[in-house]
């Protein structure tokens, strides 16, 4: 198997089929951009989720840490998705939050907070109407 191909079975296995069409297409393409998604396929996804000494699911609990650093909502909820894929549970993924409320403080969480409200939705993962857990700051 190429590194092309492990890669997009891990975009696959994470995102779905169609974030693997979709960057496999762009990847192999000769348009703007291609090789910046030949890197994220070959190396990102292929060599570094890949890699021994930490689960997919601990990476993306990193992944989604670093996301909310760099207030970054669109690519937090990507990586907030592909965690719920990858075994993370809602509660696991509000404490990345407030694990991470000192360090980046309360705007950065806030945006953090209406990006996960979106991943939610999609999923169908509406919470508990008597659960506040994210709604105070919404």
């Amino acid at each position: 198997m190429t590194n092309r191909e492990a890669g997009i079975n891990v975009v696959r296995e994470m995102m779905g089929d169609q974030a693997a069409a979709k960057l496999s297409a762009s990847a192999d393409s000769n348009t703007f951009g291609a090789p910046i998604a030949a890197y994220a396929v070959d190396q990102v996804f292929a060599d570094i989720w890949t890699r021994p000494g930490l689960d997919r699911r601990s990476r993306s609990l990193v992944a989604m840490s670093v996301m909310i650093a760099m207030r970054q909502p669109h690519e937090f909820a990507i990586h907030m998705g592909a965690g719920l894929n990858n075994g993370l549970t809602l509660k696991e993924i509000e404490e990345v939050l407030i694990q991470a409320l000192p360090y980046v403080g309360y705007p950065a969480i806030a945006t953090a907070l209406a990006a996960a409200a979106e991943v939610i939705k999609e999923h169908g993962l509406d919470v508990d109407e008597n659960y506040a857990g994210h709604r105070g700051l919404l």
